[in-house]
């Protein structure tokens, strides 16, 4: 079994304004086995300089990186073996897209006249007799993503956003291509910066903050965020029947429900925002030919809860739902409840809190293929952070006084100037001559 691991690995990227880094990664300890693991976190925590890491473009500054017992930095014939996606495309130069992909076929050993078997896959057909020059920056990442899922034997597969900014019609494909290379065998790494992305991965979640890695989110990311949750579902439009309108009508007199939001895509991007009942009855009936689709999106307590709610209210309101799905949060949202989360451990370090989410302070992850029936690791005993200092309050200032020197010091240990000393009987009084 391929295993990827990662010793003490200090590493940073050159990403910024004149190679500058963008952002680093501590202290990292891990080792990965086949399986998709996902990174969660911005540049700035980390995830370019992780990438470049893991890809051998980079040596990290300190630690150690292996894949198969061997350092990809140093070993051509371990990185001839692993697929990536940069964040910046590099196609080789070429004509055409078609030889492009000859010569990126050529370089990693195999029969360059089959460049269609790593386009069609995704679609990209109509890419072959394009200039690389012509292509936007979204075509180009997904000529690349191409290259990276045909790789030959792959023991390891590194994408940064694989599921942004890539020109590939079905989407889909290339969760599920990923799903097909970890059953094979490879370890597929993913770094992104949306917990939507991110869950749609359908692999472990890892939160990188501030280049530490601190917790792994379980549930399928369910504990990324924390405090209410928040469930979307798509409503079935029919000219002449209810539809969304009459549905978040109905939520609003479900108990366990907090907030209903709904968009009748008359708008889009515009979604009004229904505080009660009558505000909604008020806008009138739902409208058809709408300009996008009509979804509802409720929060609450539990997933369970506004789950049940939608089910009574299409059944009260006679809609059809299409499809109900968990909201997925933003990146502000998941570090602020990491935040909660290291304040909390800081605060109470030997207290057993009970967290939806993992948090690991020296994080050593051993991982296979993701399985729902294995439980989480125990929860570190340790504080993340170190025990704040006590506060002491301000005293008056001293007022400090020249004493005498002693008549017969020792001329080998004399001081060079007068000692001074604090007065603790010294006051506030002026002093007089």
């Amino acid at each position: 079994m391929t295993t990827l691991v990662l010793t003490r690995v200090h590493a940073r990227d050159a990403a910024g304004p004149n190679g500058r880094a963008r952002g680093a990664v501590t202290a990292l300890t891990l080792s990965l086995g086949p399986g998709i693991h996902t990174f969660l976190g911005a540049p700035e925590d980390g995830t370019l300089a992780l990438f470049d890491a893991l890809t051998g473009a980079r040596r990290p500054l300190e630690g150690k990186v292996t894949l198969a017992g061997q350092d990809p930095f140093s070993t051509a014939y371990i990185r001839a073996r692993i697929g990536s996606l940069a964040p910046e495309p590099r196609l080789p130069p070429a004509p055409s897209v078609g030889a492009a992909i000859r010569l990126a076929l050529a370089a990693r050993g195999e029969v360059s006249h089959r460049f269609d078997a790593v386009l069609d896959p995704l679609g990209l057909s109509g890419l072959h007799a394009r200039r690389p020059g012509s292509l936007g920056f979204a075509e180009v990442r997904a000529v690349e993503l191409a290259l990276a899922l045909t790789t030959p034997g792959p023991l390891l597969i590194v994408l940064h956003e694989p599921l942004a900014d890539v020109a590939v019609a079905q989407i889909g494909a290339i969760p599920r291509r990923l799903r097909e290379l970890a059953a094979a065998g490879a370890c597929v790494v993913a770094t992104t910066s949306s917990p939507a992305d991110a869950r749609a991965l359908e692999g472990r979640i890892l939160v990188l903050h501030r280049g530490f890695l601190v917790r792994e989110a379980v549930g399928g990311g369910a504990g990324l965020a924390l405090g209410e949750v928040e469930i979307t579902a798509w409503v079935r439009d029919v000219p002449g029947e209810p539809g969304v309108r009459e549905l978040a009508a109905a939520l609003t007199r479900r108990p366990g429900v907090h907030r209903v939001t709904w968009d009748d895509g008359a708008r889009a991007g515009s979604p009004v925002r229904a505080l009660d009942s009558e505000s909604i009855a008020g806008a009138g009936p739902s409208r058809a030919g709408r300009a996008g689709p009509s979804l509802v999106r409720v929060r609450g307590d539990s997933a369970d809860a506004c789950a049940e709610a939608l089910l009574d209210a299409a059944v009260e309101s006679s809609v059809v739902l299409d499809a109900i799905a968990p909201t997925s949060p933003d990146l502000a949202a998941v570090r602020a409840a990491t935040d909660t989360l290291l304040r909390m451990r800081a605060a109470a370090p030997r207290a057993s809190i009970a967290l939806t989410t993992t948090p690991f302070p020296a994080p050593v992850i051993t991982s296979s293929a993701p399985s729902p029936s294995q439980p989480p690791p125990p929860m570190p005993r340790e504080p993340l952070l170190p025990e704040p200092a006590p506060i002491v309050a301000d005293d008056p200032e001293p007022i400090l006084r020249e004493t005498q020197p002693d008549p017969d010091p020792d001329p080998d240990l004399a001081p060079a100037h007068p000692a001074v000393t604090v007065d603790p009987a010294a006051t506030d009084e002026p002093h007089h001559e």
